[in-house]
């Protein structure tokens, strides 16, 4: 934030330099943009999704397991300390304790920020020619499924994954190769609007045949 901070107000240079140096800083932007910048001549983004908040759930509650605690012992000490004396009514040197609950705390937020991270490094799109997921921030890897490759989709989802409106969405393609996404964000419109497209292709194709053989 601090150096955020700095090359927004004392940076030297040019407003175009300084702008994207800033948009380095701003990993959303980043993320929102990437699938774009893969689009083909002619290709458009349909849908375009991510995966569902409880993929970083259990991140969470870990969290909140170490800071809850740690919060409450530091309220105890704090309450702990007579204002009269300027001394603590506990026996014994407890700034240990207050080390061990602040590193409590930064262990807490550590697994929250690390449960976001790991959510938002995952996206994936729809178009009217393929299926593309991309997954990392600074590291990326692409999976890109033609849609004429696509022989059938398939829905799976628990009981509790419909109740949060969750679950996964398979890929089955030409030879039997399958590509899962777990954790999708409402999935069976993820499915349909898969199988819509796949639709379309194929009807584009039998017009684009049928003009050769013409």
């Amino acid at each position: 934030m601090i150096l955020y901070l700095l090359i927004l107000t004392f940076a030297p240079i040019k407003l175009a330099t300084r702008n994207s140096i800033l948009s380095l800083f701003n990993f959303k932007w980043i993320m929102a943009n990437f699938i774009e910048k893969t689009l083909e001549a002619g290709e458009q983004v349909i849908f375009k999704g991510r995966l569902h908040w409880s993929y970083h759930f259990r991140y969470t509650v870990w969290g909140l397991l170490f800071i809850l605690p740690s919060v409450a012992g530091m309220i105890i000490m704090a309450l702990s300390y007579d204002n009269a004396t300027g001394t603590e009514t506990t026996s014994g040197d407890t700034s240990w304790l207050w080390w061990l609950c602040g590193i409590g705390c930064l262990v807490g937020v550590g697994l929250i920020a690390y449960g976001y991270f790991i959510r938002s490094r995952t996206e994936f799109a729809i178009t009217n020619h393929r299926f593309v997921q991309k997954d990392g921030i600074f590291s990326i890897k692409m999976t890109e499924i033609p849609l004429f490759k696509i022989e059938t989709v398939n829905f799976y989802q628990t009981f509790m994954e419909r109740i949060l409106n969750t679950g996964a969405i398979e890929l089955v393609g030409s030879g039997g190769t399958t590509h899962k996404v777990e954790f999708v964000q409402n999935p069976y419109q993820v499915r349909n609007f898969i199988a819509t497209q796949m639709k379309q292709q194929d009807q584009r194709t039998e017009e684009s045949t049928a003009g050769c053989d013409a």
